[in-house]
């Protein structure tokens, strides 16, 4: 398989108004890996082991530059790529920090449970943990680590697989739930905050984030986006808020995230290109490949949400009665 083409998400970039902060920032993006991906591209010098490695934390090194990289390799080095941009482990940008402040949302204890749902709700977790003092039942759209940390925070950490379509949760048994993105895989607002509701005890508060689309639904150009994020499509905003009321939440605060969620990508990636620009270093086709892949699919979310084609919304509810 032949490494995806950056010239048309550079030429997309180009095109769109840069006069504008993230768009001009993306572009920077995407163009740096169109120059890193053309340079991994050309035949290695007579000495290739003079050149410079990258530095530690930096992603693998992938394949070699000879030979199309499979799919499955660009999906884990855009992994990588993730975890420099926003903490190991972690998929919400503004990373460690971003997950503290929803936490504090949550009136946790060192005596409660929290259900924790959602892409990285794993390593999300160990920071909640670690933070503040609660123990963690993390539900996860990664796979789980090989070897699993079992020291500090981690050993408070419970974690299983998360299938937004059948959530397996626990049921009665969290004080309370912070679902990040949860419908990134899939799956019904009435089943998954259904489940939700059934797995808390009476007067449990639930923190949700994710992105909705219009009551009118997304454009057909917006298929580029969720292939580019692997997603599948996000609900309508009224479809979430009458889940909630069903499952027995009353909703205390609605918040347009966007705004925050913006500017931690911003700073994410300025962070990952100055670090770039710091190594000098020269990646591996499969390297160079995800880092398109990567920057093209914020760029999208970025200009799907300055649209107002997408929004980003974090609500706060509190479990006034059992569902059912």
């Amino acid at each position: 398989m032949t490494p995806p083409s950056p010239s048309r998400p550079v030429a997309e970039a180009r095109a769109w108004d840069t006069d504008d902060p993230p768009r001009g920032l993306l572009r920077r993006a995407l163009t740096s890996g169109a120059r890193l991906l053309g340079r991994a591209r050309q035949p290695p010098r007579a000495t290739p082991a003079a050149a410079p490695p990258l530095q530690a934390g930096a992603p693998p090194a992938g394949l070699r530059p000879t030979g199309a990289p499979p799919r499955a390799d660009i999906a884990a080095l855009r992994r990588a790529w993730a975890d420099r941009l926003w903490g190991k482990g972690l998929a919400l940008p503004g990373g460690t920090a971003e997950v503290i402040r929803l936490a504090t949302l949550l009136p946790l204890t060192p005596a409660h449970t929290l259900l924790l749902a959602g892409l990285g709700a794993r390593m999300a977790g160990e920071v909640v943990a670690g933070a503040r003092g609660c123990f963690v039942s993390a539900h996860d759209l990664l796979p789980p680590p090989a070897s699993p940390e079992t020291r500090g925070a981690a050993r408070r950490v419970s974690a299983a697989a998360f299938e937004a379509g059948a959530p397996g949760f626990r049921p009665g048994y969290h004080h309370h739930a912070m679902l990040l993105e949860p419908f990134r895989a899939g799956g019904c607002p009435s089943a998954l905050l259904g489940a939700a509701a059934a797995a808390l005890r009476q007067g449990g508060e639930l923190v949700l984030l994710d992105l909705v689309a219009r009551d009118d639904g997304l454009p057909g150009a917006a298929g580029r986006w969720l292939a580019a994020e692997g997603r599948a499509g996000p609900p309508a905003e009224a479809a979430v808020e009458e889940a909630l009321a069903a499952a027995g939440f009353v909703v205390n605060v609605v918040e347009d995230a966007a705004p925050r969620h913006r500017q931690a990508v911003l700073q994410g990636w300025a962070a990952v290109l100055d670090a770039l620009r710091a190594e000098g270093g020269r990646p591996a086709t499969a390297e160079a490949a995800a880092l398109v892949a990567e920057a093209e699919a914020w760029l999208l979310r970025l200009r799907l949400l300055a649209e107002g084609r997408l929004r980003l919304i974090r609500w706060h509810a509190s479990l006034a009665r059992k569902a059912g």
